[in-house]
């Protein structure tokens, strides 16, 4: 089964014959199918069905948003249930010509090139061949070619991987960024319509993820230059990187790695929401959702927070992480600037609506939210070209209509008029509930009475926030477990972090499990809201750092040491105190307000303290302002997870209706009056969720381009 390495037709898909300056060079891989296979253990890497979706939105990007002359090589084998996926062999993305495509990228790039190599699909592990750099009983990490059912194939090692990097970085002095949507740890999912991307289904107490098949052991170079490539990235590790949890590859500041998670946890891929629905891995689904909306120049750091923050949201079992200098630029290029504008065609006076050239082939949905503008914007920034807004609210194969805003004088839209999509950025208000019916439970629980109750619940207390899931991949699962209990699960079927159990026979026990639920969505949207549009979003700068030795509570608060962030978190040890170092280096006065995302569900304010102290503290332009805290672990845990979101805005803001308490204390929902400030992304926010019955399918966190205020996050780990 092994295809016939061919690289010859790369140059075709050069989009500039011509070599003009520094090429992009891409190489994206995408597995959904495999050959029949099967592990010593008697796991199987098992079809996928997102990965070369994955391949055709990245495709998709590039063509899009990387300028000057690029070129984009592409091996990937569709799932078409024929026993062979479609295509030549020659595009087969198995181990021979995955090998291939890397050396004809290697001998093609010149100094100055970017370079970006892209890989969805499984992952896996193998004994090490280089103890002596691993570590007695060591791993290399891998990446699974579709042929890996022949003895004969090899897999892609860690250390081949190394190999081609230091190739491109440090011999040909190319600017290179990978990304792996993939893993090499994890296990099965429980519920509906995930997948891991790794192998599953071993022997009891076997790993499913270690592939122990005798194979070829020779590599993509000889062992001493293999060898040799790893220890100069190891010497180049950051010392973001020496700490990070994923051991794909050291890190250096040689290139940028974008892994799907830790070593211990599973890349999940299901039909995921987002400005464009699909089915996809989770990670990239992130990253697309996170690049859509930013500038031309933007670093990974900054984008990198959205992407953590994105999938953190829906998949709290998975936590991508980011391995090099998260100060260069995403994909080493000034990207092009993208709108997402359409064209009014039509308009319907008497009824308020317009008709836009856009629809389902466009991913445009009902509930899309759009700004219309004056005909011929180009610049969304100018706020005075704004006309007003509309809805979708039919959506057909190519177009769509909406609905007006309220407010938005029909008069003033005129055919031809830019209309463009607001939802980039936005949250889903609608949640989908799965009641997952379980067969492993002992005789005499009874699943189907509790589940008729809950089904009950949610139609009454969900205040159309959840809904039940019908298809696609769930928000929440709730099962109920072997003590009689009602579970509440992330999508993949991992239970919520810190979410107690509710007996079945508990008085309203179905009431307070739609109570945690609204409780997780509430917190969950919170820690999603972002505003990558913002004029301020390059103003504000952060910094965690350790006080002086001679520092004591009480003392001021300054001056330290600054801490790098150990790859998705900063980690600090029960009982210390951290000072937050916020820096305004924008040239107008901003209000900072800080609230701490608790791993117990609840959210607290950090900065002021107190209410009574005013709102907000006022930041004048190039000065900064200090705040301290202490993360001490409650009794029980071994460690605990805070996020902290660190709003800046020029104009006055209430940030104080984002706190809620922990999830095992009720909230209580404010009374909100409507005024000018309405306006405003975030009081619509708020609006919307202290709504008694929300029909909204989406709320856009975004305030219109230009708008003045912006959101930072760090994450910090307390052990």
């Amino acid at each position: 089964m092994e295809s016939e390495p061919n690289d010859d037709h790369d140059e075709a898909e050069t989009s500039s014959a011509a070599e003009m300056g520094p090429t992009f060079r891409a190489l994206l891989i995408g597995i959904d199918f495999y050959f029949p296979n099967q592990l010593p253990s008697g796991a199987t890497y098992r079809n996928l069905r997102g990965c070369v979706s994955d391949v055709g939105a990245i495709e998709a990007m590039l063509n899009a948003r990387v300028p000057g002359p690029r070129e984009i090589r592409k091996l990937v084998a569709a799932d078409t249930r024929a026993g062979v996926p479609a295509g030549p062999r020659s595009d087969w993305p198995t181990y021979a010509n995955m090998r291939a495509a890397l050396d004809g990228l290697v001998a093609r790039t010149q100094a100055g090139d970017q370079v970006f190599i892209y890989y969805s699909g499984h992952g896996g592990r193998v004994p090490t061949r280089f103890p002596e750099e691993k570590g007695l009983g060591g791993y290399d990490e891998t990446l699974v070619p579709m042929d890996i059912g022949e003895s004969s194939t090899r897999n892609l090692r860690d250390l081949d991987l190394a190999y081609y990097l230091v190739e491109l970085a440090t011999k040909k002095q190319a600017i290179v960024t990978v990304m792996l949507d993939s893993c090499h740890s994890g296990g099965a999912t429980r519920g509906v319509d995930v997948a891991p991307r790794c192998a599953t289904g071993a022997r009891a107490d076997l790993d499913p993820t270690l592939d122990t098949t005798e194979r070829p052991t020779d590599g993509v170079a000889p062992d001493d230059e293999l060898r040799a490539a790893w220890r100069r990235l190891v010497a180049t590790r950051s010392a973001r990187s020496a700490v990070a949890a994923t051991t794909w590859l050291p890190g250096s500041n040689h290139y940028v790695l974008l892994a799907a998670c830790r070593d211990d946890q599973s890349a999940l891929e299901g039909d995921l929401d987002g400005s464009r629905p699909r089915r996809g891995g989770v990670m990239t689904a992130a990253f697309l959702d996170a690049l859509a909306p930013v500038g031309t120049d933007q670093s990974w750091k900054t984008v990198y927070e959205r992407v953590l923050a994105w999938v953190q949201s829906r998949f709290p079992s998975q936590t991508p992480q980011l391995l090099g200098e998260g100060a260069r630029q995403v994909l080493g290029v000034k990207l092009q600037p993208v709108a997402h504008t359409v064209t009014v065609v039509g308009i319907d006076k008497p009824n308020r609506r317009v008709r836009l050239r856009a629809g389902q082939a466009m991913g445009i949905a009902m509930g899309s939210n759009f700004g219309l503008y004056s005909p011929g914007t180009t610049d969304f920034t100018q706020l005075d070209r704004r006309v007003g807004g509309a809805v979708v609210d039919e959506v057909m194969a190519t177009e769509s209509w909406a609905v007006l805003d309220e407010g938005t004088p029909v008069d003033k839209i005129e055919l031809g008029a830019s209309a463009l999509l607001e939802d980039v950025g936005s949250v889903a208000l609608k949640r989908a509930v799965n009641l997952f019916r379980r067969g492993d439970l002992p005789p005499g629980i009874d699943q189907e009475r509790p589940f008729a109750v809950l089904e009950a619940a949610i139609k009454a207390r969900g205040r159309g926030f959840l809904v039940l899931h019908t298809s696609g991949t769930p928000h929440y699962q709730v099962a109920i477990n072997d003590r009689d209990q009602y579970e509440i699960w992330d999508p993949s079927g991992k239970p919520m972090p810190n979410v107690g159990a509710v007996s079945v026979g508990a008085p309203n026990a179905a009431e307070l499990v739609v109570d945690r639920l609204l409780h997780i969505f509430r917190y969950q949207t919170i820690l999603e809201v972002d505003d990558p549009f913002s004029g301020l979003k390059d103003a504000l700068r952060v910094e965690l750092r350790t006080p002086p030795p001679e520092w004591s509570p009480g003392a001021p608060i300054q001056g330290g040491t600054v801490i790098e962030p150990s790859g998705d978190a900063y980690a600090v040890k029960s009982g210390a105190y951290m000072f937050v170092h916020v820096i305004n280096d924008g040239d107008r006065r901003v209000n900072i307000v800080a609230i701490d995302l608790d791993d117990d569900w609840g959210i607290v304010a950090v900065m002021p303290e107190d209410p009574s102290r005013g709102p907000y503290t006022p930041v004048d332009a190039g000065k900064d302002v200090w705040f301290a805290f202490q993360s001490v672990l409650r009794p029980g845990r071994t460690s605990a997870v805070d996020i902290i979101k660190i709003f800046a805005t020029v104009d006055d803001a209430d940030f104080w209706w984002l706190l809620q308490p922990p999830i095992d204390r009720p909230i209580t929902r404010s009374v909100t009056t409507r005024s000018g400030a309405a306006r405003d992304a975030l009081f619509r926010l708020r609006e919307a969720l202290d709504a008694d019955r929300n029909t909204a399918r989406v709320m856009s966190t975004v305030s219109k381009p230009g708008s003045d205020w912006t959101v930072r996050q760090i994450r910090v780990v307390t052990s």
